[in-house]
């Protein structure tokens, strides 16, 4: 019990230090911890760092699987699934037979190869989270592919349960199937009576989930499998929407706790390397930095998507998967992996879970230079979404951005019979559009997308995302037309307005002003004011209820 305590106490202790200095100074999380890590392995016990890792990740797994929104997916898994394709058979296949043709052994070779191929749903959700919330495509397309890797990487688990846990593999894939049948008929049956049983309680559901969390892990090591795929499971049973939302939120903070574990665990397995581990992770790093990426954007150009989505949802992929270290721990605990290359593997995760931090924070600027530097384009006769210009544009409204906000600004200016022109990048949006005359399916960071909407000509731009560099981008365009973004911080729509916005929304601004309003009329109102407004306010929510279960 004090081993316990001591590891944690160093775990927490050394990262909030560094995690203060890298906070302070950098902004970035990921590297704090497993740079904390990196000094706390000179004094924690490797069996326990193991162990800690193990956990770790089995519940940042749970976490992801309870996230996960199927219905959400329906527009990247085409092109996920042919980029996966192409990542199983270009680096999967091709690096597994020239590492056996070189002396690796069948299973060293595997384990090289996973690392090649499955990227981090832990990572990549974290960092493609924020565009998947704001609906643009290429957060689905990242989301997507971390669905198919952890799925193809608990199959790789159970297939290579006679090595990992002396079990056979027909009896690891009915288990697994027994596993997937249960989590699929909670998620079914028993999940929305659990939600509303409880009465939308957080702390029923946090216990509820918990609890099942532990069922599901039980019955893995019962069976004698690893503890991630009864995780993974034990989240997917939690991933009904909207019911998981409650959940997830409930869970934030043990998801951090357990982020921390896994980070810190990681950096502490780091070694110093000898020459076969350093050229096993050197490997490892490039392939998975740069070709892995690339290789990805052109399959998904292949698919129909533009450049832009392709290369940015290819930069969330740009890490080892937590998957990967499962395979190894347990492969290294049975002696079944080589030394320099589980040594390897661990620094390589550890390295791309460093970088791809910085590669999301300059995402956009490393995006554009690969978008005008590299020769690669999608084929115009495949794309899978088009612009559509059937009126004359001049003299009219830009809209970049069509979700809630936006299509009710183009419900108003039909209504007023203006001319408009909306620049979009998520086809759901455009596809749930009601006689979208004007459209252009590009980013809105391409010069493309403003030359095809004729921004020159037009009289007014208003963009709906809150994005700063999509803020910028607009206030850079030479063009006399009036120009409204939006923010969620009151210092940077300050610096937007005079960087040249005419306007800026600021959502909690205006909410408060709503709410003044309604203030002003409930004090000096009468009630047929109060009805009335009560009414109006219950008819916007009904309809925007109604958009959005369609």
């Amino acid at each position: 019990m004090i081993g316990v305590i001591y590891t944690f106490a160093a775990v927490f202790m050394l990262s909030a230090i560094l995690l203060f200095v890298f906070h302070k100074l950098f902004k970035l999380t990921i590297p704090a911890y497993i740079i904390a890590g990196l000094i706390g392995g000179i004094f924690l016990t490797e069996e326990g760092l193991l162990e800690l890792l193990q956990w770790g990740i089995a519940f940042v797994v749970f976490i992801f699987g309870a996230k996960l929104e199927p219905g959400k997916l329906k527009h990247g898994i085409g092109g996920s699934l042919l980029s996966t394709g192409a990542q199983i058979t270009g680096l999967g296949l091709g690096f597994f037979g020239a590492l056996y043709l070189a002396g690796f052994g069948t299973l060293n070779s595997i384990y090289i190869s996973a690392a090649l191929v499955f990227s981090s749903s832990l990572t990549g959700t974290e960092l493609s989270e924020k565009y998947a919330t704001i609906e643009l495509l290429y957060g689905r397309l990242a989301e997507a592919t971390d669905v198919i890797h952890d799925i193809l990487a608990i199959v790789l688990i159970l297939l290579l349960s006679p090595v990992l846990f002396s079990v056979g593999i027909g009896y690891a894939l009915a288990v697994g199937g027994g596993m997937l049948v249960l989590s699929l008929a909670f998620r079914r049956f028993l999940f929305p009576w659990l939600f509303e049983l409880s009465d939308h309680s957080e702390e029923l559901m946090l216990l509820s989930g918990i609890s099942l969390l532990a069922v599901m892990i039980a019955i893995s090591q019962l069976a004698g499998i690893s503890i991630v795929v009864g995780a993974f499971f034990a989240g997917l049973a939690f991933s009904r929407f909207p019911y998981n939302i409650e959940l997830v939120e409930s869970m934030e903070s043990l998801k951090d706790f357990f982020a921390a574990v896994f980070f810190f665990s990681l950096g502490a397995l780091v070694t110093v390397p000898d020459a076969a581990t350093l050229g096993i992770a050197l490997l490892i790093i490039l392939v998975t930095v740069f070709v892995k990426p690339l290789l990805t954007a052109i399959s998904l150009m292949h698919y129909g998507y533009d450049k832009r989505t392709a290369y940015r949802c290819a930069l969330t992929l740009d890490q080892v998967s937590e998957f990967v270290l499962i395979i190894a721990v347990q492969a290294y605990l049975i002696s079944a992996i080589a030394a320099p290359v589980f040594q390897g593997i661990i620094l390589a995760t550890t390295v791309t879970m460093i970088t791809t931090s910085y590669t999301d924070r300059y995402s956009d600027k490393i995006q554009n230079i690969i978008a005008d530097r590299l020769p690669f384009e999608t084929p115009e006769k495949i794309k899978r979404y088009h612009t559509r210009i059937n009126t004359n544009l001049k003299d009219h409204v830009i809209i970049v951005g069509y979700d809630v906000q936006g299509s009710r600004l183009g419900d108003f200016l039909k209504e007023k019979g203006e001319e408009f022109v909306v620049i979009e990048l998520n086809p759901e949006m455009l596809e749930e559009a009601d006689g979208l005359e004007n459209c252009v399916f590009k980013s809105a960071m391409d010069n493309e997308s403003w030359e095809k909407a004729n921004y020159k000509d037009a009289k007014l731009i208003i963009s709906t995302p809150p994005q700063k560099h999509v803020s910028e981008k607009i206030l850079s365009l030479d063009t006399d037309a009036r120009k409204v973004v939006r923010s969620n911080s009151f210092n940077i729509a300050r610096k937007l307005i005079e960087g040249g916005a005419d306007y800026v929304m600021v959502p909690d601004l205006l909410a408060s002003e709503q709410l003044i309003d309604y203030v002003e009329e409930a004090i000096y109102g009468d009630k047929e004011t109060v009805k009335r407004m009560r009414g109006e306010m219950l008819g916007k929510l009904k309809r925007n209820i109604d958009d959005f279960e369609k």
